[in-house]
């Protein structure tokens, strides 16, 4: 038995901000109270603390099977816990890809060993080819949250329709990445600095948001639900928010890198900075900031992408693998860029990476209450932490190691039990 004492309670689905008592047994909350005594619990003392559900994150790359030099589910798992995620959705780019029930259930038996919800979407096309639908049904039977091609647009608008609608049939969505080949450069630099600086064609905006403008309206077409990943531009957030007002089910998240850095970054962080939608404009950080207050969108997702040291220390930039790790950092990078810098109120973040991603999913997770699960989280807020190099995950491709950001992860309790502790 475990009793929280005198920490400030938030739960963003009821509203609940207070400071009072949480008493865990079993895997479940068991009381929320003013005072709580309880003989025999193991006490802790969150007093001056922030006691909120467990942080839910539906878009990380755990590696796990084929490149797990970078990473493999039980790393990410532990950086998960360190960084307040209780529930986690890896993606299904893994060698070979989570394309039939066999590696799907091979990566499900992994995850069940870990200390943490670890969860998996599977491909939409076999082996990500974008031709050939997978088998929706029995891969959702076997265990799978739902379906994304993630890193690989699907190029096909015909199989775009197709997907979503054999996922509307079964009551399950299609995530999407959103960068159309044909309209694109180099990836991983936006299309201005590569210009200015790098003297190369980069990623450009309109391959961002003229890709998911089919598909919003595809969506559209066929009442099935999208949901849009880690989406970067100024004119995607208005691209979601008319596809919205036409009544489109259209769901969309964006990654805290997105919302805190720019294009700049990567002349002071070289290939760390590098990853898939770009760093962009001033402009385009502060669009999504204001998607996240409209709420046009709902989510905050790590895009969790570690790399080895030696892949990313390659001589030509341009051939670095894209992607940062995100899972340690995402807490204090919201509560930096968001909450002390008047964006958002603590309630909305953490709205946005918790209950929110786990209402996509319908998850039971990403709430406080009697008899829910005790999957929590309990943080410093106003604490000041120095980002450095010492991380969970294997991998510490961060562009934010040097900086000194807001908030420190205390501990995270997961299926009632402490899974990290600091």
């Amino acid at each position: 038995m475990l009793l929280i004492k005198n920490g400030r309670v938030m739960d963003p689905k009821s509203g609940l901000d207070q400071v009072c008592d949480v008493l865990v047994e079993d895997g479940k909350i068991i009381k929320i109270a003013p005072e709580i005594k309880e003989e025999g619990a193991e006490i802790l003392d969150a007093t001056g603390l922030v006691v909120a559900p467990g942080l839910v994150d539906i878009h990380v790359h755990f590696r796990e099977p084929g490149q797990t030099h970078k990473e493999d589910i039980h790393t990410g798992a532990l950086a998960a816990a360190a960084g307040g995620f209780t529930t986690v959705v890896m993606m299904a780019n893994t060698s070979p890809t989570i394309s039939d029930v066999e590696t799907l259930q091979e990566v499900l038996q992994s995850a069940a060993k870990e200390k943490i919800n670890v969860k998996t979407v599977a491909t939409i096309t076999k082996n990500f080819n974008g031709q050939d639908l997978t088998d929706f049904k029995a891969l959702l039977e076997a265990g799978a949250v739902g379906f994304s091609d993630d890193g690989i647009p699907l190029e096909s608008s015909k199989v775009v329709k197709e997907a979503m609608e054999e996922a509307k049939k079964l009551n399950t969505f299609i995530s999407l990445h959103e960068e159309d080949p044909g309209l694109n450069g180099v990836l991983g630099f936006n299309e201005n600095i590569a210009k200015e600086h790098f003297h190369i064609c980069g990623a450009t905006g309109v391959a961002e948001y003229a890709m998911m403008a089919r598909d919003v309206m595809i969506a559209y077409a066929t009442k099935a639900h999208v949901h849009i990943q880690h989406l970067s531009k100024e004119e995607s957030v208005k691209v979601v928010e008319f596809a919205q007002g036409l009544g489109a089910q259209v769901t969309a998240e964006v990654a805290p890198q997105h919302f805190s850095k720019t294009e700049a970054l990567l002349l002071t962080q070289g290939s760390n900075a590098k990853m898939n939608p770009p760093l962009r404009l001033e402009s385009d950080r502060r669009a999504v900031i204001e998607g996240l207050k409209s709420g046009v969108i709902t989510v905050i997702a790590t895009d969790h992408a570690p790399h080895h040291a030696d892949e990313k220390k390659v001589e030509d930039i341009t051939k670095a693998p894209s992607g940062m790790t995100g899972l340690e950092t995402s807490l204090s990078l919201g509560l930096t860029y968001l909450v002390e810098a008047g964006e958002l109120s603590l309630m909305e973040l953490l709205e946005k990476m918790t209950y929110n991603p786990s209402k996509l999913y319908n998850f039971e997770a990403g709430y406080l209450a009697e008899n829910g699960p005790a999957d929590i989280t309990i943080f410093d807020a106003k604490a000041d932490r120095l980002v450095d190099s010492h991380f969970a995950s294997k991998a510490a491709n961060s562009p934010f190691i040097g900086e000194t950001l807001k908030g420190q992860v205390k501990y995270t309790i997961c299926k009632g039990q402490i899974v990290y502790r600091n």
